[in-house]
């Protein structure tokens, strides 16, 4: 769809769908096939002129069917090719006279009578970035900005903490205009990116088409339209999220989005990245933030390290996170907040109907998710060892749950019957948590990392004859069970499954 024109914008009023815009950073032999590649849903391409130099609209026209928005980036670490002054204003207008659809300015470089009597105001997208500030602020930038006639408008601010995202979606919804995109930049900020089409923003920016190095910080085109539906706009009035130093490369708010929207359900799941979860808590959480746009938060799921900090931040337990002392979801009940696990979940629901009582079992990894799975296991009759790389958390966690701790460095699989990986390593390489060299053939492992396809854990483990549960399998059961605790209602089934590229739900 095209930029829509200006008008009032208020959140009963908004257009059923926005504008995608992927962004051209790199050059090489193959940009011609990936342009032709791109969703049908991405409508622009934004050419980072300062990157890629000055391309001929018309041979971008010829592999991409869309409109065209040049940019001469000029803000935050210039690229090869990025210069000033007048050599600048020649380019933009230049730009502009050979047929580009839109030109970006920067509403304190390029405001000369030069560049703005030879580019016309229905070309023109006026920009401003810089360092975080408040809507009051924003707004006081935005009036200075928009006394320069344009298409439209954008406002970006660097980001350097989750809260950080919440000015910017604030002044949107003060400001009530469908012709202003504003959202605080980078990974921590992607949730303001995607909630800010909510409150009248016309433009998502997404990443580099090619899905390569360039500078460009937008999240990847295919994904931002598989996790959030994008262009379109169905009805939303609350929030869910998942909070972690690795938030914006969780599959979750793809399983969850796509379940809310096959229900017609009016929540939106979000990306939280956070350095500091205690930060993140007492300023998008316990301050209720987001009731100010109209769209509460009403759950998250809590990635490690923070399985430990939102304990000690709520009042309201579960028994078997209180047991453990570590929780992975969070939810609203009326005012207060519930925490519990539901980390043993993706592993027993795997198991089925095979007997835990008496199994020997090892649980290598003594974090939330370790702690949460051998007690549960423990509690079905099965006979549990603690592995972990390091004493001291191997022994805090015997001595919390009253089960038997061996060293990593001293361990062996040989003689157990389900072994259970919960740490990370196999996430970002080829390496194994541990041998599987002794495994005997009816034994069972389950592996808790994620990855889009088997982790050198699981195929070392089937080529010497043991049943594999993987990280996608555990998640499968994890994601249904949060959904519910969360919503009061089961995804649609199957649903979730089919995402995670599992045709049914696995039979043990």
């Amino acid at each position: 769809m095209n930029l829509i024109q200006p008008r009032p914008c208020h959140r009963s009023s908004l257009v059923a769908t926005v504008t995608l815009i992927a962004t051209l950073d790199e050059f090489g032999p193959a940009v011609g096939g990936v342009l032709r590649g791109l969703p049908e849903r991405v409508s622009w391409v934004q050419v980072r002129a300062d990157c890629v130099g000055d391309i001929p609209p018309g041979w971008l026209r010829e592999k991409f069917r869309g409109k065209l928005l040049y940019t001469l980036q000029s803000h935050g670490g210039k690229c090869p090719g990025d210069r000033d002054g007048l050599d600048r204003s020649r380019r933009l207008i230049a730009a502009a006279e050979d047929g580009y659809d839109l030109i970006e300015l920067d509403g304190e470089r390029d405001i000369g009578s030069d560049v703005l009597d030879a580019i016309p105001p229905e070309k023109r997208l006026i920009s401003w970035k810089g360092e975080a500030a408040s809507a009051k602020e924003l707004a006081s930038r935005f009036r200075r900005l928009s006394w320069i006639a344009a298409r439209s408008y954008l406002l970006i601010m660097n980001t350097r903490r989750a809260a950080d995202g919440l000015a910017p979606l604030l002044f949107l919804r003060s400001t009530a205009r469908s012709d202003v995109t504003a959202y605080a930049d980078g990974e921590m900020g992607l949730w303001s990116r995607v909630l800010a089409v909510r409150l009248g923003a016309p433009l998502v920016f997404v990443g580099s088409v090619g899905g390569g190095r360039g500078p460009s910080d937008g999240p990847d085109p295919a994904r931002m339209i598989a996790d959030y539906g994008l262009p379109a706009l169905p009805s939303v009035d609350r929030i869910f999220g998942i909070a972690g130093v690795s938030a914006g490369k969780s599959p979750s708010p793809g399983l969850h989005n796509a379940a809310y929207r096959a229900l017609g359900y009016p929540g939106l799941f979000l990306p939280f990245q956070v350095d500091s979860f205690a930060e993140f808590w007492r300023e998008l959480v316990e301050s209720q933030a987001l009731e100010q746009i109209g769209m509460p938060l009403q759950g998250l799921t809590v990635a490690s390290p923070n399985k430990e900090t939102v304990m000690e931040l709520t009042t309201i337990r579960s028994r078997a996170a209180m047991r453990v002392a570590s929780a992975n979801l969070a939810f609203r009940r009326g005012p207060a907040w519930i925490v519990s696990t539901t980390d043993p979940t993706g592993v027993l629901a795997n198991l089925g109907r095979r007997s835990i009582s008496s199994r020997k079992v090892a649980v290598v990894g003594c974090g939330g998710s370790g702690r949460a799975i051998a007690l549960a296991l423990s509690q079905m009759g099965a006979s549990v060892t603690l592995v972990n790389r390091s004493r001291k958390r191997g022994e805090h966690a015997s001595r919390l749950l009253g089960l038997a701790f061996t060293l990593l460095s001293s361990f062996s699989v040989e003689g157990y019957d389900l072994v259970v990986n919960a740490t990370p390593v196999g996430s970002q390489d080829d390496a194994l948590p541990f041998s599987v060299d002794r495994l005997a053939r009816d034994a069972v492992v389950v592996d808790l990392v994620y990855s889009g396809g088997a982790t050198p854990l699981a195929a070392r483990a089937r080529a010497c004859g043991a049943r594999v549960v993987e990280g996608r399998e555990v998640l499968l059961a994890q994601v249904e069970r949060q959904f519910a605790r969360m919503t009061g209602l089961a995804p649609p089934a199957g649903l979730v499954a089919e995402r995670l590229g599992l045709t049914t739900k696995p039979v043990p």
